[in-house]
């Protein structure tokens, strides 16, 4: 179990805490020594004030400390996160090592040359992909960040020569961990890393890092290149001479590792992949092609493995501090049945006000946490809240259920990505209140005026209006669509060239009528062309 602190700086609170209960002991110490004289406060209250005291006491104590507790953002366990993904991105990491220079490759090529010429060829077979590059040496680097140009690519692998970086050694470990720091943050891609390597590092640090991405929902494919037999090669300096050879067994004992982890395969339906392939062998491309997911708006479900947050447990943990202050150091139980009925009653009521429509509540907080990550552009986060509560079989309440597709569809859009985003919007309009309808309608709207298509966005603004006709900025961006499809057309028909209504062309004043009406029709065009894009607004 991993105990993780997110802020321990919290934990600076606790000495005041500590102090003040030091101070209220030794407070009390002396006000029950003035009791202590008084035979008959003695008789009566005297036990009783010193049980409440400390029992009041210690439980408003351990109430602060577990709140202090929740903001220290502390986490243990791991929990999985279903996480939708829609296309594909491919970090490429690339070992350029000495060892890579070692000439025991397919056809008498360097292992890095063959490498090299690997990835071309997968290039050249993947379509609507991003890819990034990584070169790895004693540290990662990101050299190429997320790209569709696959030219400047190639053009950079051309180059790539263990010259590149001055860092001595081979950390294999840093290269996936740059790697992972090249996937954009805020985007739902499936995401792929493929390490072309011969498996030797001096750190041991390529474990710890495939871990690590596992828990990210990366897949990660490793490509030795080599002779299993060692070789021998000139060092960094030119002068040493070590042996060098492929380590199959090596990566392969790594990779098993790390599927018998229990705490990353505990889960029947996530199946992540840590896979080695030979590049030597028949259809080993033909493998890394088919991990990838070719057509873009195809979705996927997977998950991300993440440390559970333990503030609500601390939270809970304090509340019942609070209730049990009141229950066990005010409750009377030495009054009679009355008494004790009374304490009871007052107790249970406080419970139950903590309780009761637990399935509504826990669907409801959820919606609200991805709301929250919503609001402060922490996409995927929001993503896996709206995504829980929408596959979650368990729950009846249907309408937390369209409330989660429509966060979805919401936060897809704002991601870019409005094909997915209309296909939520689709799944729940006919059942949805008025006022997702509304906003479903508003928000296609604005899919449509981002595409170009602005009659349709004025009919979805129009539809929009009828369900509420007070919104404002449907009715401006009504205005904007049906303005901006007229200038559309005015732009098309001023493109056209044309055509000359006289065919006296020996008349010379005529012609230059004519050349002098061309010049205006172009200076209509340019005004027209020119005029400043409105859409901005919305």
């Amino acid at each position: 179990m991993n105990l993780i602190v997110g802020r321990p700086l919290f934990f600076i609170v606790l000495i005041p805490l500590f102090l003040g209960l030091f101070y209220s002991i030794i407070r009390f110490k002396k006000i029950r020594q003035y009791f202590a004289d008084t035979e008959k406060v003695r008789d009566k209250n005297y036990t009783r004030i010193v049980r409440c005291f400390f029992i009041r006491t210690m439980c408003c104590f351990f109430a602060v400390f577990f709140l202090v507790c929740s903001l220290a953002d502390i986490s243990w366990g791991t929990n999985y996160i279903p996480v939708q993904r829609t296309g594909s991105a491919v970090s490429m990491v690339f070992d350029i090592s000495y060892s890579m220079e070692a000439q025991d490759s397919s056809g008498g090529l360097s292992r890095l040359k063959a490498a090299t010429s690997y990835a071309m060829e997968l290039l050249d077979n993947m379509n609507r992909n991003q890819v990034s590059v990584v070169i790895a040496k004693g540290n990662g680097t990101v050299a190429i960040p997320m790209t569709e140009d696959f030219e400047s690519v190639k053009t950079f692998l051309e180059i790539l020569s263990p010259k590149l970086m001055t860092s001595q050694g081979t950390s294999l470990g840093s290269g996936i961990r740059a790697a992972l720091s090249s996937f954009p943050s805020q985007v739902s891609l499936n995401s792929s890393i493929w390490l072309f390597t011969d498996c030797e590092e001096t750190d041991s640090s390529l474990q710890a890092a495939l871990t690590e991405a596992v828990k990210y929902g990366v897949n990660v494919f490793v490509i030795g290149f080599g002779s299993e037999n060692e070789t021998e090669i000139f060092a960094g300096d030119g002068k040493t001479k070590v042996k060098t050879a492929l380590r199959t067994t090596k990566i392969s004992e790594v990779i098993t590792s790390i599927k018998n982890n229990r705490a990353l395969s505990r889960k029947e339906n996530h199946n992540f992949a840590v896979e080695y392939i030979d590049a030597s062998e028949i259809g080993s491309a033909t493998r890394l092609l088919k991990s990838l997911k070719q057509d873009s708006s195809e979705m996927s479900l997977s998950y991300e493995i993440q440390e559970v947050k333990r503030y609500r447990f601390f939270i809970g943990l304090a509340i019942l501090c609070m209730i049990l202050s009141y229950l066990l150091g005010e409750g009377n139980f030495s009054g009679g049945r009355k008494k004790l009925f009374s304490t009871i009653a007052s107790s249970a009521l406080i419970l139950c006000s903590f309780t009761g429509c637990s399935g509504k509540m826990v669907s409801g907080s959820k919606i609200f946490v991805g709301k929250m990550n919503w609001d402060h552009s922490n996409y995927q986060q929001a993503i896996a809240s709206f995504l829980d509560v929408s596959i979650d079989e368990s729950q009846d309440n249907e309408l937390a259920r369209i409330y989660a597709i429509y966060g979805l569809g919401t936060t897809y859009l704002m991601q870019g990505e409005t094909e997915s985003a209309q296909k939520k919007f689709s799944e729940i309009y006919d059942i949805a209140p008025d006022n997702i309808k509304f906003a479903i309608l508003y928000n296609s709207g604005i899919i449509a005026h981002r595409n170009g298509r602005f009659e349709q966005a004025a009919d979805f603004f129009k539809r929009a209006l009828y369900i509420d006709g007070s919104s404002a900025d449907a009715k401006i961006n009504l205005e904007l669509s049906i303005r901006e499809g007229k200038i559309h057309v005015q732009n098309a028909e001023a493109n056209m060239i044309p055509v000359s209504e006289t065919k006296d062309n020996d008349s010379l004043e005529s012609a230059i009528f004519t050349i002098i009406r061309e010049e205006e029709q172009q200076k209509w065009k340019s005004l027209q062309t020119n005029e400043e894009n409105t859409s901005k607004d919305y």
